[in-house]
């Protein structure tokens, strides 16, 4: 039971990333990010974890109109995900992209913000489901096999934004407009935005 329920906190993205000791230096090779840019699907290589003998992948989808984001982290419980034990899906809206500016590291980014309509869990099969219920996750004890919202809960040692609230981060991309990276909302300043930028990549 404990092997499904830390699949869950593995990646937490907006979902997720692996680490932000990226380059210091303030030489600006990074491109000018607008919405049209950004429209379409970027996705993250499988990130393993060999401690706990699991992997996540996740996939960020902006809408045509660049205003809508939905980020979905699918959990594995094998290194080379392959077999789905859970999906993690934030979904957000009303997407407002900043200036190109930096962090206090000198990492070339863009901040942004957007509103959450919602944050859902699904798991992938009954072990899972069985796992959930037992520990009563988020304080629920009614999941089955589709989406559940976990909006506005803690599960476990996270809280999840609410829906309304407003999700703060910073976006990165490279000078060949080829991936993207995003920020590390585990460490974020007073004023919301996360501080540093994972060193994970998602491609178009």
């Amino acid at each position: 039971m404990i092997k499904y329920i830390f699949l869950l906190f593995f990646s937490i993205f907006l979902l997720s990333g692996c680490g932000d000791k990226l380059s210091t230096s303030t030489t600006d090779d990074s491109a000018s990010i607008t919405k049209s840019i950004l429209t379409g699907t970027w996705t993250a290589k499988c990130s393993d974890n060999t401690t706990a003998s699991t992997s996540s992948k996740t996939v960020l989808v902006f809408s045509a109109s660049g205003d809508n984001l939905a980020a979905t982290t699918t959990n594995y419980s094998d290194l080379s995900c392959v077999t789905q034990s859970s999906v993690l899906t934030k979904k957000l809206n009303t997407l407002v992209l900043g200036n190109k500016t930096k962090t206090s590291q000198n990492q070339i980014i863009n901040k942004f913000t957007a509103v959450v309509t919602d944050i859902t869990l699904e798991p992938k099969n009954n072990s899972v489901i069985i796992s959930l219920n037992t520990s009563s996750f988020c304080e629920l004890t009614g999941w089955g096999s589709g989406e559940t919202s976990v909006a506005g809960l803690t599960c476990g040692s996270i809280t999840y934004n609410a829906v309304s609230d407003t999700h703060s981060d910073i976006i990165q991309m490279n000078s060949e407009k080829t991936f993207i990276r995003l920020g590390n909302i585990t460490n974020a300043a007073i004023t919301g935005y996360p501080k540093t930028l994972y060193a994970e990549e998602y491609y178009k």
